[in-house]
């Protein structure tokens, strides 16, 4: 017989309370008295060896007010399983239909109201619970009944309903912000795995609060626990994948890559396992956890010790989640704490909170750096302007004084003797002389890459050229040094010259062949124009494939026009 709590105070239904296991109370039947009595909370595995994992029984305890505790009221704590509650022959309370085997147990859903008026001066308090569906290993009464003034109770439920959505909200919020932060800041993969984190955190708050039995009130058991056991199973992953971002060289190696995949055996079981099998699972799941923290604050102590940026206070971090996460671990298998209750939850605010601010210096580091390597870049730029400036200025020069020279030596060479051989020949090995320096000089003033040298005087060529629109213009100048493709694009422009510019359809191709880079002209129809010689075309066209080690092929006919350079890639 336990005594009514003082008015306006709320007090737990702590003690020790009559069971009967085996036997479900019925209003009809009455309670089955055993004259045994256990201690609640607690489960009924730790009361007595014949107490099986999977089984039902009643409880009852007697509870006495005064006329003057008008307002006193029960509230009704969250059980493992399938459970009803009575006051006296009425129930006031039920998640589904208890039954004494897994076939005739049934959850139907969650009442909301968890607070219940004794409208009596003596009550009978009556629980029957089967946990034959759910969490089998915690049949009992794991949480107490409280007892005290109604207001009081509910301004409990409030404040409690109150700090549940707003611990999942600023969670999920801190998650969303570092996601919108990654959207807009690519570079750095560390938010977006740590807004995972925060996602896979929030739900996990959801997940165990007494939020979601408002939300989704029938809600599986099963389901209840799968999505439970996969949050837990996904932390550890979740946070190897922020501290590999941010030291690859501790966490980057192979063999923790493997172990760490490990964890994904448990979170297919969660997807592939019946029920009972996966409660067996979790069980033994819940020793697992530590063991992989050993590793990843042994990684990071060693990052600390190697003096990596903020190792240190990262390492003090998660030394505080891992204490609070070991304090839970033994709470679930061993229904006892050593620190706070629900340590875990808050030291996983506190670690976000933290690691949030460890994340915005990094990018506070990275934006300075991003400051520091554009006004260099800025320096760079204008000394390549300069340079060019100056390049630009020395090559006209040279080319002003080498044009008068050489054209000087050439007319002199041409008013000589023609007949004289030795002379002819000077006069060609000056004229490809000059040639090699144009292009030198050319190279000089070229402000851009090997594309622009090759494929963009193509395409230009093919706009301009209707003729030519089914070309085929590939980009391979990068498999060439740049002094080649200045070769290929006066090749180009000779063999255009020679023949290309006829009436009838024409085709370029540009490109790879096997081994083989190849440049293929044909043209059909009548030349419209001839704006050169074609000898001495032919002749720098030789010269220049020479120079290259490449084969060329030349038929230039009245009606048809083929030309064909192969060069080894």
């Amino acid at each position: 017989m336990n005594a009514a709590s003082p008015w306006g105070e709320i007090y737990p239904l702590k003690g020790d309370w009559e069971f009967s296991w085996g036997n479900l109370y019925s209003p009809n039947t009455g309670y089955m008295a055993s004259g045994q009595y256990f201690p609640v909370p607690g489960i009924w595995r730790d009361y007595s060896p014949e107490f099986t994992l999977q089984g039902h029984g009643s409880y009852r305890l007697n509870i006495h007010k005064t006329p003057e505790q008008k307002n006193l009221a029960i509230y009704v704590p969250r059980i493992p399983g399938v459970y009803s509650v009575y006051f006296g022959k009425r129930m006031i309370f039920a998640n589904g239909i208890n039954g004494t085997s897994r076939i005739d147990t049934e959850f139907l859903a969650h009442p909301n109201s968890q607070i219940y008026l004794l409208d009596s001066l003596d009550t009978e308090l009556i629980v029957n619970v089967s946990n034959y569906r759910g969490n089998f290993l915690k049949g009992g009464i794991r949480n107490p009944f409280l007892i005290g003034d109604m207001d009081s109770l509910k301004l409990k439920v409030i404040r409690e309903m109150i700090w549940e959505t707003l611990l999942v909200a600023i969670i999920f919020s801190v998650g969303l912000y570092h996601l919108i932060f990654f959207a807009s800041y690519r570079k750095d993969l560390v938010p977006l795995f740590f807004s995972l984190f925060c996602f896979l955190v929030a739900f996990y708050s959801f997940v165990t609060s007494g939020l979601q039995y408002i939300l989704t009130p029938e809600l599986t058991l099963d389901l209840r626990i799968r999505m439970e056991y996969f949050c837990e199973a996904c932390l550890v992953p979740s946070v190897y994948m922020i501290l590999k971002t941010m030291y690859p060289k501790q966490f980057g190696a192979k063999w923790m890559a493997i172990l760490m995949s490990t964890m994904f055996i448990f979170i297919l079981s969660v997807f592939v396992l019946g029920e009972e099998e996966l409660i067996y699972l979790y069980s033994f799941f819940m020793h697992v956890p530590p063991f992989y923290t050993i590793v990843l604050l042994a990684a990071l102590g060693y990052a600390w010790w190697q003096k990596e940026d903020r190792a240190r206070t990262v390492f003090l971090s998660g030394m505080i989640l891992a204490v609070s996460m070991v304090n839970d671990v033994v709470w679930g298998l061993y229904e006892f704490y050593f620190l706070i209750p629900y340590s875990f939850p808050a030291a996983l605010v506190g670690f976000i909170a933290f690691n949030s601010y460890i994340i915005s210096l990094r990018f506070t580091k990275d934006l300075e750096k991003a400051e520091t390597f554009a006004e260099l870049q800025s320096k760079y730029n204008e000394q390549l302007r300069l340079n060019a400036e100056e390049k630009a200025k020395y090559a006209t020069l040279v080319d002003q004084s080498m044009d008068k020279g050489f054209h000087s030596l050439i007319d002199q060479l041409e008013s000589k003797e023609s007949s004289d051989k030795s002379l002819s020949k000077l006069k060609n090995e000056l004229s490809q002389t000059l040639s090699g320096v144009r292009d030198i000089l050319d190279l000089m003033h070229h402000q851009g890459g090997k594309e622009e040298l090759v494929e963009d005087e193509m395409r230009k060529f093919v706009l301009k050229n209707p003729l030519f629109s089914h070309s085929e213009i590939q980009t391979v100048s990068q498999f060439l040094r740049i002094d080649e493709c200045l070769q290929v694009q006066r090749i180009f422009s000779d063999a255009v010259k020679i023949g290309a510019r006829r009436s009838g359809e024409s085709k370029i191709f540009w490109g790879k062949e096997g081994d083989s880079i190849l440049l293929r002209l044909q043209a059909t129809g009548v030349v419209e124009t001839k704006e050169e010689p074609s000898t001495l075309l032919e002749a720098d066209l030789k010269v220049r494939a020479e120079k290259l080690g490449a084969r060329f092929f030349l038929l230039s006919e009245p009606g048809k026009f083929e030309f064909e350079l192969r060069l080894h890639s």
